[in-house]
This record gives structure tokens, sequence and C-alpha cells, in this order.
């Protein structure tokens, strides 16, 4: 029987148990007698009491992890991640917290797939937003997985219990520990790098079952069984997604309960967006927006708005320059007998 797995490390300070609240209940709501397994560590389990404890709703069973004394709690997160599989017993589908259930999660090819995962971004590499991080990052660390020009999200990832797995997730978890000694702490160039070094052991899962909605996730969507609104490094981004607002997260803060109103877009979750959104495609319009350029630019929005509105006057400046150039070139050019607007 499939076990539906999620790993929490939270503070009070933090939105991670707010994320992991939503998904879980619409993960009941899609599969009501899903068995559903919270992993942690005490840290974060001495957390889970008043108003967060509304999850235990919705889950079969908790374990505590034991984890290394001083570490931070980003590391205490890919700690426990990356070792999950020797904390569990059984087939189980790891689901991040920053995931909305959108459909049943009964996986037609359990027999079939020991590990899978989606590709990040639904992109290759070679076409990928971050394409020269995630170069640069393996080469910084002696890895080459990237030279099969595919990079996986660990966001979801299906695990049968065998003795493969068992080896994939040591391998991987050995890797972390390395990449982390190299102050690259997140689990993905790892977990791309075991899974390289396992190839006929791995299957890439369909986009529907890792939904990542910000980036290139449009096709998946109608079909989508699991929405991932953040897919990690959306932190320069606005999500058009309604349940990834910091709003409703606050609002779960207050409370420890999911409002109504929130309660009813869990029911149908597909059509939760925004007014106000824009599809944006297109190879130039591509790279521009995933340029350091323009993040630099909505990073002075957020943070140093006196900048970014000098900066903004500046541009309104320099274009009617250009444009005035540009209209006397072309005048010029046409004897004056054609205006450029």
């Amino acid at each position: 029987m499939m076990q539906f797995l999620y790993v929490l490390v939270s503070c009070r300070n933090d939105t991670y148990y707010e994320q992991f609240l939503l998904s879980v209940t619409s993960l009941r709501l899609n599969v009501p007698n899903a068995e559903v397994i919270l992993l942690c560590d005490s840290k974060t389990n001495e957390t889970l009491t008043g108003m967060r404890t509304e999850y235990e709703k919705y889950i079969t069973k908790k374990i505590i992890a034991i984890i290394p004394d001083n570490m931070r709690q980003i590391e205490i997160s890919r700690w426990i991640k990356t070792s999950m599989r020797r904390h569990v017993k059984g087939n189980f589908l790891f689901i991040d917290c920053d995931t909305i259930i959108t459909d049943n999660l009964i996986y037609p090819k359990e027999n079939e797939v020991i590990f899978g995962a989606c590709l990040d971004k639904h992109s290759l590499i070679s076409r990928h937003a971050k394409k020269y991080s995630i170069i640069d990052n393996e080469i910084k660390l002696g890895f080459d997985s990237y030279k099969n020009d595919k990079h996986y999200n660990s966001g979801v990832i299906f695990c049968a219990d065998t003795p493969e797995t068992n080896r994939i997730f040591d391998r991987w978890h050995e890797l972390w520990q390395f990449s982390n000694s190299k102050n690259i702490v997140r689990d993905q160039p790892s977990f791309n790098m075991a899974i390289y070094e396992n190839l006929n052991n791995f299957t890439e899962l369909d986009g529907i079952w890792n939904c990542q909605i910000a980036f290139n996730g449009l096709p998946y969507l109608a079909n989508s069984k699991i929405i991932h609104y953040f897919a990690s490094d959306l932190n320069m981004h606005t999500s058009p997604f309604i349940l990834a607002s910091k709003n409703i997260f606050k609002k779960i803060k207050e409370t420890g309960l999911i409002p109504d109103e929130i309660l009813h877009l869990l029911k149908n979750p597909k059509s939760a967006f925004l007014p106000e959104s824009r599809i944006i495609a297109g190879n130039d319009m591509l790279n521009v927006i995933n340029s350091p350029l323009l993040e630099s630019i909505l990073f002075s929005y957020q943070k140093t708005p006196v900048i970014y509105n000098f900066l903004n006057r500046l541009s309104m400046i320099n274009k009617k320059i250009v444009k005035s150039l540009l209209v006397k070139k072309e005048m010029k050019k046409l004897g004056n007998n054609k205006y450029y607007n």
C-alpha cells in the first residue's frame, strides 16, 4: 500500500508548518483513506502544540528523526530529507510541504517504478532558467550529472522499499554531506548525482506529479495531481497561485485553522489563480525574465524603493533620448517625409 510522506522542519516564526497543513489537508480531500506519515526532528516536534496541532487530524503516524547537534534549521531539513528512506518502511510518495494535492494519487505503475521524480522546471538543463548555476555548482562539487542534460526536482519522489533504493538514498545522503561541507546546502545537486549513478533504477515521472506552475507548468496543470507552487527558488518572484499567499499562511498561523474560504479553494485548486496574471513565453521574454538583471531590479523594487524609483526615472529619460535620436535618424533617412511615432 502506498504511503504519503512529509518532512517538516519548522519553528514558530516561519510558515513551513502552515504550508504543510494546507498540503496535508488537500491530500485528505483527494485521498480520504491515505496513510500519511510526518517525519520531523525533535525541535520541530516541540513546537507542534497549541495552534500547531490541527495537523494531527490528517496524519496516520509521526516519526521523530535523530539528527546531529549544532546544525542549522536548513541543514536539519536536508539531513532528514536525504535520509528519510532509513526512517520509513514500505513504498512511499514523498511530497514537499509547499504543494497542493489536486487529484487522487493512485500511481498506476507502482509495481514498475522503484525510484522516480520529475524534471526540475519541466526543462532540460540546456533550456533551464538556472542552467549556469546548476552546471557551476556541479563542477564545483566534482559532479557530472549535468552531462545527461537533465536535472530532477526533489519535491516529489516515488520510492519503493528495495535494496536498490536504500543504496540510492545512502548515496544521496553521503553526497549531500559532502555538498554541505562545500557550502552548497541545497539537496538537488546531490540528488541528481545519486540518480546519475543509478540511472538503471530511475524512472522519470510525468510532469503532472510535480506541476511547478511558475516554471513551464502550464502544460501539466489541467491533469496535475500535485501543484508545487514555490519549487525551491521563487524568492524573487510573486506566485500567481492564491494558495501560495503569505496572507493565507498568516491567517492560518493566527488561528491554527484553515479558514472556510481557503478550504473552498482547496476543493478546486486548479482555478486558484490571481485574476490579474500574465503568461510569459518566447525565448526573448524568457531570457529577460530569467536574467540576473531583472532579478536585481525586482530586488531593488522590494528592498530599496528609493533607488528603484531613481533608476526608473533615469530609464524613462534614457528612453526619451533614444527615441528622439531614432526619430531624427528616421526623418533624415526619409527626407523628413515620415514622422516616427
